[in-house]
């Protein structure tokens, strides 16, 4: 090999070498760019919508917002969507009802409900007491919040109380409940679709333990032998504790930080769950749903007939 001949074949592995590089950070370039969040993405094609504090959002313009946290790929592209947009849990803004009266509506969860064509839904608010109802007419908790009263009335009149620009974005849901009444079978909690609902036990409390709490968890000649176990399980299948809840501390016996004492017309109330206490002690007293304190003590029960505080959730 001549002098010139290795000089030449030198500059060839020289410039192999810088496009060896060259291609390197390319394809470094390629893999971060796509490492950007598809929620950032998605973010930045919507250039119809302006960031705003949650409280100046119309409804419509909020209903947008969950839609695109909806449409996100995944719950850390949904919470960049959430950030870029000024959304929170915990974010709280008024609300004026057709009769006059001002509630509190606050955001309990993000992607936290399934929407009745199976989606995930964007957002979920829960709203302060917009009326005092009770469940049922009479003294009875047959068929549960399926068949409750109080159920339709949410659907006709409550709904009703809404400003048309909010009830016209509702999202219906898909909510689990036992919906017989008294019960501990498990196939006793079955799905409703709602606009308009009351929150469960288990989606303020979390898991719960109330008959436990009570009664222990064996069976003994002062509970006459109940196991009461499969009743606290019955009670946490009716849907996930949502994310403000859970922040907040709420269990089934504390409130620590004050978020469940709710009022109505300047005086503190109790207000329903859904849930329906699901034990008989004589075997003709199936005449109770759960319900918060006045005080905020997460759990106590009230007779079907006797009006409580309405505290609705929603999702858009």
């Amino acid at each position: 090999m001549t002098k010139h001949e290795g000089g030449f074949l030198t500059a060839v592995a020289v410039l192999l070498s810088l496009a060896v590089v060259a291609l390197g950070a390319f394809l470094l370039h390629s893999v971060t760019s796509s490492q950007v969040p598809d929620g950032v993405e998605l973010a930045e094609k919507d250039d119809g919508l302006e960031p705003k504090s949650f409280d100046a959002y119309t409804w419509a313009e909020l209903a947008e917002v969950a839609q695109l946290i909806s449409s996100a790929p995944t719950d850390g592209d949904a919470r960049v969507i959430a950030e870029k947009y000024g959304v929170s849990v915990g974010d709280t803004r008024s609300l004026a009802l057709e009769d006059g009266r001002q509630v509190s509506v606050t955001v309990v969860g993000m992607r936290a409900d399934t929407t009745a064509e199976g989606s995930l839904a964007g957002l979920t608010l829960m709203m302060s007491p917009i009326s005092l109802q009770p469940m049922n007419s009479t003294d009875t908790n047959a068929g549960g919040w399926e068949s409750s009263e109080l159920r339709s009335w949410l659907a006709g009149e409550g709904r009703g109380l809404l400003p048309d620009e909010l009830s016209d974005v509702l999202i219906t849901v898909v909510k689990r409940t036992n919906n017989v009444g008294v019960t501990s079978d498990a196939s006793s909690v079955t799905e409703t679709e709602d606009a308009l609902w009351l929150f469960s036990g288990s989606e303020v409390c979390g898991t719960i333990t109330w008959f436990v709490d009570e009664y222990g968890e064996e069976p003994n000649y002062h509970t006459g032998y109940v196991d009461f176990v499969p009743y606290d399980e019955l009670l946490s299948s009716e849907g996930e504790q949502y994310e403000y809840f859970r922040d907040a501390g709420v269990t089934p016996s504390a409130d620590p930080s004050g978020v469940l004492e709710l009022a109505y017309g300047g005086s503190a109330t109790s207000w329903w769950y859904r849930s329906s206490y699901p034990y008989t002690f004589t075997g003709d007293d199936a005449s109770f749903f759960f319900q918060v304190m006045s005080s905020g003590y997460p759990a106590t029960t009230g007779l079907a007939s006797v009006p409580s505080g309405v505290t609705a959730g929603f999702c858009l």
